[in-house]
């Protein structure tokens, strides 16, 4: 309910008339890590990104976030390329860059496709796409979506990791889930909307 109902009060700040925070990017991402596959890290069951860059957290997450995100038409019509980056505090963020997706949506497509997840003192990256996660495609991005929220250009997604490589030490594996460390959130995916991304306009209703 928290989320919920935090993303609505944010949103409705966003198109507030006269609201200086109206048309500000702001995101609401949720994940979790873990290594159980190659050990040696330290799991973080829970990772909240959620607030206006720069400005007012979403309720219960502290730290200002920071963030950025750019989406870029094709000039046919036919695909939208995203990428973005997000952190809140010092500690942890999570990147996605050049994820080309067909214009209405889908997974994640093009060999560019990378994701880089900062945990700690650790930095891991790999390549993502539309198929199940793999050693040479370790990170899945599928169920994007893009739409109008309350005139704000939206793009949502699910994002699952596994044997997502440590750069300093490969034989460390991340994985990228759902928040939680039960059996269900650990093979699910973990989720992330982005709203007002440079680039991206999506008319209203």
């Amino acid at each position: 309910m928290r989320r919920i109902l935090g993303f609505t009060i944010l949103v409705l700040s966003l198109g507030g008339c006269g609201d200086p925070n109206a048309g500000a990017l702001f995101a609401d991402i949720q994940y979790g890590t873990d290594c159980d596959e190659s050990r040696g890290c330290t799991p973080a069951p829970n990772r909240d990104i959620c607030g206006i860059n720069g400005g007012d957290p979403c309720p219960e997450v502290g730290g200002v976030a920071t963030l950025s995100c750019g989406v870029l038409e094709a000039a046919d019509g036919s695909t939208r390329t995203i990428g973005f980056s997000a952190a809140q505090g010092g500690d942890f963020s999570i990147s996605v860059r050049q994820a080309i997706i067909n214009f209405g949506g889908g997974s994640a497509a093009g060999g560019s496709c990378n994701v880089i997840v900062v945990d700690g003192p650790n930095r891991h990256t790999g390549l993502c796409g539309s198929a199940t996660p793999s050693e040479t495609q370790p990170c899945q991005i599928s169920n994007v979506r893009f739409y109008n929220d309350v005139g704000n250009p939206t793009v949502e997604g699910d994002i699952f990791c596994q044997s997502l490589q440590n750069e300093a030490n490969p034989l460390q594996r991340l994985e990228v889930h759902a928040k939680g460390s039960d059996a269900m959130a650990v093979m699910s995916p973990g989720h992330f909307r982005i709203a007002n991304c440079s680039g991206l306009e999506i008319p209203g209703d």
